[in-house]
């Protein structure tokens, strides 16, 4: 059979969008989780959230050019995400347990396009994160929405999204649903189980901290109070102040081995959906 020209190209091209997708991720992941530990220790105060961090990195010299680099990253996978929820790689179907699953991936998509958000503004200078990791962005963006007659109804809507999103990554990390997406066929045994391992523990944490954003987006739109909106800083304190420092240090291990999956997944990504290579071994 005979290939059109250009195909090759394209699937190469397109290839590099997860992989620069996923690793700018990670490093996003792998900071907050250690900013939130050492929160813990007392060693920094605040910050472990994907805004602060974004804005804290762009005071050092170079900062502004990783920034851009991870917003690029942060777009790329946001394009990838678009274009697998379109496109079905995967063949999800079109079905309603398929079409579900894809609008799973466009939901998860958000954040990537919110931490795109973050980035452009702190380059452009018009960002009014807090290195503290209060956010007070987020709170007045959410104050001028419930001072609409509508707008107590959109944040308990955001709310109800961002617990859904929450949701989707609870069931995808305890379902393995990643492993199509990794190419890991030729892996030793042990560093598959590494992989899953660290798979199963950051989308475990990361939806608990979704969860606790989404909730308290739902109880600020219910209570007409955007002092309840929290950031992903502000849900650590959460579960720090209500729950206990060991599971705070549990989380921010978790979300650490997001990011570390994250990457595992960048270098490992299969963009074809080849069945002789799944990665389940």
């Amino acid at each position: 059979m005979t290939k059109r020209p250009g195909k090759g190209n394209q699937k190469r091209a397109i290839r590099y969008l997860p992989i620069y997708g996923c690793i700018s991720t990670g490093i996003i992941y792998i900071a907050v989780g250690v900013i939130a530990i050492l929160s813990l220790l007392r060693i920094k105060h605040g910050g472990a959230s994907e805004s602060s961090f974004l804005l804290s990195i762009s005071d050092y010299t170079f900062g502004d050019v990783l920034v851009f680099l991870i917003l690029l990253g942060m777009l790329s996978y946001f394009a990838w995400r678009i274009y697998e929820s379109i496109k079905d790689p995967y063949k999800y179907g079109s079905n309603w347990r398929g079409l579900g699953h894809r609008a799973g991936i466009c939901l998860s998509s958000l954040a990537d396009a919110l931490i795109a958000y973050s980035a452009l503004m702190v380059l452009l200078g018009l960002s009014e994160v807090s290195e503290s990791g209060r956010p007070q962005q987020q709170r007045e963006m959410i104050s001028n929405m419930l001072q609409k007659s509508w707008g107590d109804w959109v944040v308990i809507s955001l709310g109800v999204i961002v617990m859904g999103t929450a949701l989707v990554q609870l069931l995808y990390g305890l379902r393995k649903g990643y492993r199509e997406r990794l190419d890991i066929a030729g892996y030793r045994k042990e560093w598959k189980k590494l992989i899953f391992l660290l798979a199963k523990i950051g989308y475990l944490c990361r939806g608990i901290i979704l969860g606790i954003i989404g909730f308290f987006f739902v109880k600020a739109g219910f209570t007409d109070n955007e002092q309840y909106v929290v950031n992903t800083d502000k849900a650590f304190n959460f579960i720090g102040d209500h729950v206990g420092k060991l599971p705070f240090a549990v989380v921010a291990v978790g979300t650490i081995c997001y990011g570390l999956f994250m990457f595992a997944m960048g270098f490992t990504y299969d963009v074809d959906n080849d069945p002789t290579d799944p990665g389940y071994g």
